[in-house]
């Protein structure tokens, strides 16, 4: 069957005209177009391939993810849907430069699976910046494709998401990640639900989620982080700003290391927020100066940690998560 548009016996025609009059278009992964609302553009680094659905012809299917992003409108809410087996590399400080307000970038494949759409970060300082607002990324896979890539992304603009994504924070010790996620002023109401955040005992990851900025309404929630920590006493997910009304909850967080038993820390800042619900597991026995949930400092703070669940592996034991701090806990 010919990819030609307008060809002999091609299917491959323009959207149907009657799907311009719905308040929203319902695909295979849900309703996600709303009225305002459009789909952008589709992504895949192929391109077209014969006998495809009527996108592929529809003048919607580009190549990259820059080019998609110059057809969104900003503030708008508009789709780039991310197709199966897309993959593209990151080689630059602020690789998206063309994202606009409201975006919305999904990925169309099963979270962890091969066809996954994936972006291999190739330099160093290569990063994704999320500093418009709004915008969310979804079914997207990072992957490191050189050693001591500093930040896979960097959110500093408001009331964004991150959702389904899979982190690859290393495959060795010659390849492998420092942050993965880091959370800048300005970064107020982030969402950071359902991904899944996971490296080898010898790729060492400074952090999964390092929050830097003294942002509002920080969620973590329903995560899954299997890494190795690079320093004894740090975190899977860091705190060194004074962040407020945060919620981390109901996450499953591992710490490799086998020196370390750390998963939330937070330095010398007065934080307010909730810690529940969460899963910790550890390759160290816990003891008075490694605590699973961890504040250094003098700092009065208002975080509350309840219901969460410490499992030791060398002792084989499940206890209630423990706290050490110097601070004034009030």
């Amino acid at each position: 069957m010919s990819t030609i548009q307008n060809a002999s016996g091609n299917f491959l025609g323009n959207v149907p005209p009657f799907l311009s009059n719905y308040a929203a278009i319902s695909g295979p992964w849900g309703t996600f177009v709303k009225p305002g609302g459009r789909i952008a553009a589709y992504v895949r680094s192929t391109g077209a391939q014969d006998g495809e659905d009527h996108f592929a012809a529809s003048g919607l299917l580009v190549t990259t993810l820059q080019a998609a992003l110059s057809r969104c409108r900003s503030g708008q809410n508009d789709i780039v849907i991310v197709l199966p087996g897309h993959a593209e590399s990151i080689s630059t400080a602020d690789f998206l430069t063309n994202l606009v307000a409201g975006t919305q970038i999904i990925g169309v494949a099963p979270l962890r699976s091969a066809q996954m759409p994936t972006l291999t970060f190739t330099a160093t300082t290569s990063t994704v910046l999320l500093d418009v607002a709004g915008c969310t990324i979804s079914g997207i896979k990072f992957a490191v494709g050189i050693d001591a890539v500093v930040s896979f992304l960097t959110v500093s603009a408001a009331g964004c998401r991150i959702e389904g994504c899979l982190f690859q924070m290393g495959t060795s010790s010659a390849l492998d990640a420092g942050t993965g996620v880091i959370v800048a002023a300005g970064a107020d109401d982030l969402v950071i639900f359902s991904n899944v955040f996971q490296g080898t005992s010898t790729a060492v990851t400074t952090n999964c989620i390092s929050c830097t900025g003294a942002v509002n309404g920080l969620t973590v929630a329903q995560n899954d982080f299997d890494v190795s920590i690079s320093g004894a006493t740090s975190g899977v997910i860091e705190f060194s700003a004074a962040a407020t009304q945060f919620r981390i909850t109901g996450n499953n967080i591992v710490n490799r290391r086998a020196a370390a038993a750390v998963a939330i820390r937070w330095t010398d800042v007065a934080l307010a927020g909730i810690i529940s619900e969460n899963n910790l597991a550890f390759a160290a026995d816990i003891t008075g100066a490694t605590a699973a949930l961890s504040a250094a400092g003098t700092t009065t703070h208002l975080v509350r940690a309840f219901d969460n669940l410490v499992h030791d592996e060398n002792q084989g034991t499940a206890i209630t998560a423990l706290m050490t701090s110097a601070a004034t806990i009030e």
